[in-house]
């Protein structure tokens, strides 16, 4: 398994300096750049302006700029925002911590839905209680995140007052006090809830499918001539097996729920990375859009490498030497 391992990262090295030339040409062919964002150009003198792109380095040839933009990379140099006024690691330092929370609150909600309703569908197949789980999942793969947002927004906010309608923490809140996380968890639970409600209807059908799939194997069929009970049947034999599909696709929920909460961020005008991405495209704030870009890029190859090694722990059928 630690040679497997190791191998799984060395090949994530030229992985990653592919990554780093798409992200860095993507910055390149963005409109403006980091000089554009700070001046007016139709109001400043362009001897002034050239000079400063001189200064800047925004005229060498583009490997000079790359080679000078990984090496800044290397010691955890990424840049300035000149529209925050601060290191572009301070400013997603900032954001990071909600889009943990929401990310979290939203797999919690993912696995624990897609868990129950996948089982109880696997084990009814073709009941009504089956039925009506599958026209659920169904309707949200349908529906867009910006439209479930809202109407969650509606509902659970304007309607019923259960969640806060937007933000992260409540107006007059002590920072470090047990009232300061709770605001943050309830600020936090009406997007995570519509994320992880969007996402749970794959994981549900793929479980309910693989339980109706095992549940006619010869192993299983083995298990109930010796008289084995149902419920250990499935919880034990077929339950396990049954989960190794989701277990596969844990690693791009990392970066799937951190790309989804771009939009459910905005909807709920909730301060996180999603957000922040969105007003840096506005704004043109180049250096944070190159690294939350390369941030999401090497969180999915994380991601990737985490589902390999969790895949060959939980099927014991899988041994890497």
């Amino acid at each position: 398994m630690l040679i497997y391992t190791l191998r799984r990262i060395l090949i994530m090295i030229p992985i990653l300096v592919m990554i780093s030339i798409v992200v860095f040409a993507l910055a390149i062919a963005m409109p403006g750049d980091a000089l554009s964002g700070q001046i007016d150009p139709t109001s400043s003198n362009p001897e002034y302006i050239e000079e400063m792109r001189e200064r800047l380095g925004l005229n060498d040839p583009y490997h000079v700029q790359y080679g000078r933009w990984v090496a800044g990379i290397l010691q955890w140099d990424f840049g300035r925002s000149f529209v925050h006024r601060m290191d572009v690691t301070e400013v997603i330092g900032q954001r990071l911590p909600n889009t943990i929370l929401l990310s979290v609150m939203s797999l919690i909600i993912t696995y624990i839905l897609a868990f129950l309703m996948g089982r109880y569908a696997g084990r009814n197949p073709y009941t009504i209680g089956d039925y009506s789980i599958q026209g659920l999942n169904y309707l949200m793969l349908a529906i867009p995140s910006f439209v479930a947002a809202i109407f969650a927004i509606f509902i659970f906010s304007f309607q019923l007052g259960w969640f806060p309608a937007t933000g992260s923490i409540s107006s007059g809140v002590t920072p470090g006090t047990l009232e300061y996380y709770l605001s943050r968890i309830k600020h936090a639970a009406l997007p995570a809830l519509v994320l992880g409600a969007l996402t749970t209807a794959s994981y549900t059908q793929f479980l309910r499918n693989d339980i109706i799939e095992s549940s006619q194997k010869d192993y299983v069929r083995t298990a109930r001539a010796k008289g084995t009970s149902e419920n250990r049947i499935y919880n034990k034999h077929i339950l396990r097996n049954s989960i190794i599909p989701i277990v596969t696709l844990f690693g791009f929920d990392i970066a799937s729920i951190i790309g989804g909460a771009v939009i459910i961020e905005t909807v709920f005008t909730y301060p996180g990375i999603g957000q922040l991405l969105i007003t840096s495209i506005e704004r043109r704030d180049s250096a944070v859009v190159i690294t939350i870009t390369l941030m999401l890029s090497i969180s999915t190859l994380i991601g990737n490498l985490i589902a390999d090694l969790v895949y060959g722990i939980v099927d014991p059928r899988i041994r890497v030497e």
